[in-house]
């Protein structure tokens, strides 16, 4: 029978943190999770949820206070579910990431490692690229949801987006309160604008406007809004989607107004799509495919889930040859345009399963007798285990494996090296800060 009730106010010493950076207490060997409480710290809760292993609780006082907490600097803070971490120090902050992929690993594996230092985000303020805003309510509002729900929590400024973004906020909401022009309703799937997405990369912003329906009229003079912003420097789309899911954005964009240009990012010129994926820190981005590079210098690359190109065409510049695998048209079509403007040459894109590819071009590489290299990007949810399968047969020299999800990432891990590779560099870059989340580059190499 578990220690407290629903509604008990308990008071409780925080000893650790979870993987989602939620402050965990022991009642003998009951455990307590108290959001936004940190270790050392004595708190009181109320308790809001109960199970036979563990219950949650709200946190209602700091009693004694951890020196690694300092002030949100967030007004929403708490509110909004988009950061967690604010309240903990960055250096606190990198640590407990780093302890995050150790306890993950040995935990899902039995591996005990030790990850590199975390590489830091050299903005930990405004360093996203990417903002995308849910729209709500019949006089709308936007902003983030809240943590756990589908309630909208406006904001007229997120500091962890790109520099100025209030501004665009601001005139957008306007813009629709001004003309009456509505927010969607995900219980009736009413109303006209879903979605507010918007990238800036390279002094360029490009604006998305997601309508639930055919209201281009209706949202076209909102052009005259970000020519007065932005001058020349944007792109605005409308992008349509009536589907009653909670997938942003719909197969169809539309140019409206402004242009879509080349950009200069990591050393390319790109043109961005509303459907173009990037990493949303610029910095640390670069820092990252940097080190790939390096990483991949010299050899034939086989570059899976290559996606847009980006990074197949930084490795282009010191491998020997890249064979990039994306099993989506669309994206495939993005990279070599991106070849062309940038005038690379040695690689080339098959569009297919990475399970069904790897092993043909792993076949091919070894009649011609080249040592290769297997670099996996997969998404959140991990590799696929035939594609993983067909990674590990294809018997590269090295294997490197880029995460964001340290539990899928110890799991694919495990699976590697009892195919006969050795974990050789273990390296945490701060992709995300003020959250639990965090980019990890893996390189295994032949025993």
């Amino acid at each position: 029978m578990a220690p407290v009730s629903k509604n008990d106010v308990i008071e409780i010493e925080i000893d650790g943190m979870g993987y989602d950076g939620e402050g965990i207490a022991h009642l003998g060997g009951y455990t307590v999770f108290i959001r936004y409480a940190l270790p050392r710290e004595r708190v009181r809760a109320t308790v809001i949820f109960v199970k036979p292993t563990f219950a949650v609780a709200k946190l209602d006082k700091i009693l004694i206070s951890s020196p690694d907490r300092v002030m949100p600097f967030c007004p929403v803070y708490g509110k909004c579910g988009g950061c967690s971490l604010q309240h903990l120090n960055y250096a606190a902050q990198l640590r407990f990431k780093k302890d995050a992929i150790k306890n993950t690993f040995l935990k899902t594996t039995r591996f005990s490692v030790e990850p590199d230092e975390v590489i830091l985000s050299p903005l930990n303020k405004n360093y996203r690229n990417k903002m995308s805003l849910p729209v709500r309510g019949e006089k709308p509002v936007a902003g983030f949801f809240a943590a756990g729900t589908h309630r909208v929590i406006p904001v007229s400024d997120c500091p962890v987006q790109f520099e100025g973004n209030g501004e665009l906020i601001n005139s957008f909401v306007s813009f629709l309160h001004s003309n009456g022009i509505s927010g969607y309703n995900e219980t009736t799937y009413n109303g006209i604008v879903r979605h507010l997405v918007v990238r800036k990369l390279g002094g360029h912003f490009t604006v998305t406007v997601v309508v639930n329906g055919r209201f281009k009229r209706e949202l076209e003079p909102f052009n005259d809004c970000l020519r007065t912003l932005y001058g020349n420097n944007y792109a605005y789309y409308i992008n349509y989607n009536t589907a009653p899911n909670n997938v942003i954005l719909g197969s169809e964009s539309e140019l409206i107004g402004g242009e879509q240009t080349q950009v200069k990012e990591s050393g390319l010129k790109v043109r961005v799509h509303p459907q173009s994926f990037f990493q949303v820190n610029d910095k640390v981005r670069e820092l990252l495919y940097n080190e790939i590079a390096k990483e991949a210098a010299s050899d034939y690359v086989i570059d899976a889930y290559s996606g847009a190109g980006v990074l197949s065409a930084i490795i282009a510049k010191t491998a020997k040859s890249v064979t990039a695998v994306e099993i989506e048209s669309k994206a495939i079509e993005s990279a070599k345009d991106l070849l062309s403007a940038n005038d690379i040459k040695n690689v080339k894109f098959i569009c297919g399963d990475c399970a069904e590819e790897l092993p043909r071009i792993a076949d091919c590489l070894k009649s011609e007798k080249r040592d290769s290299t297997v670099i996996l990007d997969p998404p959140r949810g991990g590799c696929d285990k035939r594609a993983l399968a067909a990674a590990v047969k294809t018997s590269p020299k090295k294997i490197i494996y880029v995460s964001c999800n340290p539990a899928t990432l110890a799991r694919d891990a495990a699976f590697i090296c009892e195919q006969g590779y050795k974990l050789d560099r273990l390296t945490p870059f701060d992709m995300f800060p003020h959250s639990p989340n965090v980019e990890t580059l893996c390189v295994f190499r032949q025993n």
